[in-house]
């Protein structure tokens, strides 16, 4: 969530004023995530968060927007959109595709503990249950052919030693494809970032915006891949633990699922080195923007590629 589109108070006030919001109070741009610009929007009613989105089309929204409110509806914490005063949710500002959020309470953690990531992954778990109902579908557009069409436009970027590691993977990940795992709608995002906590509980889940359908175990190995990871890229035993068994108290993990562990976590691991790369080669200019640091990822990678990953439990939900 950083900022690439300005918004002055006079814009902000007349995009407001089709809402029954309140008047401004004050509003300050967020600098967390890449992708959409966000704004902190408090007025004299309500708090709320404002995303004007960057890469994405109006035509493309529908389904993220929808996808919250199924959720939401069935208990899982997400934020939702509010509507403007003609029943939509989706707004245009500064020729951008706009959205308002009531803002959700907390902050997203920076170094969890294994309470918070048995609670993620307890939220993961209900969102991958709850999810299957819902009726809306989204293919995937950073899967295996997007990563290495990628990886061919990185390579004039990337040492000689990067550009290997990554045609390894790919072709690895090419061998053990898992297509017959389960599936259902995944968040293909849940960082530490896309998480608040107040009061020592998980508050919320945000930034949908990358959700479609997908393999439930990768979204697994996606999270644990952040929440669970210590600074040389390997897992931390005690947080997965944790975070599994919160899973596992809402969906079961299968046999299936546990022997493609290790596969999935270095899909992950690739997936995201990979969209950081690319995110550090076209930076776009931005009043605040964020570039996370691609090799953070790369370490991840070559971690999981050693086996240094502990085995995944089959898990059964109590009855």
């Amino acid at each position: 969530m950083s900022v690439y589109t300005s918004v002055s108070q006079d814009e902000l006030e007349a995009f407001l004023s089709g809402y029954d919001a309140g008047a401004l109070v004050g509003y300050q741009g967020i600098t967390d995530g890449m992708e959409n610009s966000n704004y902190f929007v408090a007025c004299d009613g309500a708090e709320y968060v404002l995303t004007l989105f960057e890469s994405k089309s109006a035509s493309e929204l529908p389904y993220f927007l929808s996808l919250v409110d199924f959720l939401s509806a069935r208990g899982v914490p997400c934020a939702v959109p509010v509507t403007n005063g003609n029943g939509n949710c989706l707004g245009e500002l500064n020729a951008k595709p706009a959205v308002l959020f009531r803002r959700l309470p907390g902050r997203w953690l920076l170094s969890p503990g294994q309470d918070e990531c048995e609670q993620v992954g307890r939220a993961l778990g209900a969102m991958h249950r709850i999810g299957l109902g819902f009726d809306g579908h989204r293919a995937d557009d950073r899967g295996l052919d997007w990563m290495r069409t990628s990886a061919t436009r990185l390579s004039t970027h990337l040492s000689e030693a990067d550009q290997r590691l990554l045609q390894d993977e790919l072709n690895y990940q090419e061998c053990y494809r898992k297509d017959d795992l389960p599936r259902g709608v995944i968040h293909a995002d849940l960082f530490r970032d896309n998480v608040l906590f107040s009061n020592g509980r998980l508050a919320g889940l945000i930034d949908f915006y990358t959700a479609c359908d997908g393999c439930l175990l990768y979204d697994l190995a996606v999270t644990v891949n952040d929440w669970c990871v210590e600074e040389d890229g390997c897992v931390d035993h005690s947080r997965q633990e944790a975070l599994i068994r919160g899973y596992s108290s809402e969906r079961q993990i299968t046999p299936g699922e546990a022997d493609a562990w290790g596969v999935m976590l270095r899909r992950a691991a690739l997936r995201f080195w990979i969209s950081r790369l690319v995110e550090f080669h076209s930076h776009r200019p931005g009043e605040m923007a964020l570039v996370k640091d691609p090799d953070e990822f790369r370490r991840i990678l070559i971690s999981r590629s050693m086996g240094n990953v502990p085995p995944l439990e089959v898990g059964v939900v109590p009855s």
